[in-house]
């Protein structure tokens, strides 16, 4: 049986569509329950079927559980298609965060001793470190807050920073204060050997865009 017949037989319509589009972007807007990871797996298997490399794909999700859905579905996927359900150990599935760190790993192996921490351990951090970070600085800018809207405040607008990829340069010619802010954060957490995930994301994108050395491994 084809490929082509197995997603015939395996996708609705619509999935099918999604499945065999050639784009090398494709947005697909679907609720909870509609089949987005058998599309998913099935556009894997269409991938594979077409000659691409398992080396070549990369399936992000959001939790590790979500992961190990998504590869039961792609093995069961290949299977159904006749292909070989072994190569997903070529390729990657898992959630973006844990692929940055593995990029950012193969690039410098010096990451591979970084503390990853998530947003509430970011918020420790920020109050462990709340006068060497001049956070007091920043809390009496706005009158009545709270000490822990000062953390919050902080936390958000370094998350926010590194996920648009704002230069932190840029900032403080707008704002001084908080630009720096977010420049000592930078720096306290390098010298401290800890990385949050917005920074491990935008640290694997700055690297790509730059070609860095190493990138090409991950």
């Amino acid at each position: 049986m084809s490929i082509d017949q197995v997603l015939r037989n395996a996708l609705t319509p619509q999935q099918y569509n999604a499945a065999v589009d050639p784009a090398r972007e494709v947005l697909c807007l679907a609720c909870a329950g509609s089949g987005k990871s058998r599309t998913l797996a099935y556009r894997i298997a269409r991938l594979l079927a077409a000659g691409e490399a398992p080396e070549g794909i990369v399936a992000f999700t959001f939790t590790e559980k979500a992961a190990e859905s998504i590869k039961r579905r792609v093995s069961q996927a290949l299977s159904t298609a006749g292909l070989d359900p072994t190569v997903m150990g070529a390729m990657y599935i898992g959630t973006i965060h844990a692929y940055c760190q593995h990029v950012l790993g193969e690039m410098d192996a010096t990451y591979r001793q970084y503390d990853v921490l998530d947003e509430n351990r970011l918020k420790l951090y920020l109050i462990s470190r709340y006068y060497q970070l001049g956070l007091q600085n920043f809390r009496a800018r706005a009158r009545g807050n709270s000490y822990f809207d000062t953390i919050k405040q902080a936390s958000e607008a370094w998350k926010i920073a590194n996920d648009e990829l704002l230069d932190f340069n840029a900032i403080a010619a707008q704002d001084r204060d908080i630009g720096d802010l977010l420049s000592r954060i930078q720096t306290g957490l390098r010298t401290n050997q800890y990385i949050d995930f917005s920074l491990m994301i935008r640290d694997v994108v700055q690297a790509i865009r730059t070609n860095a050395a190493g990138v090409e491994n991950g």
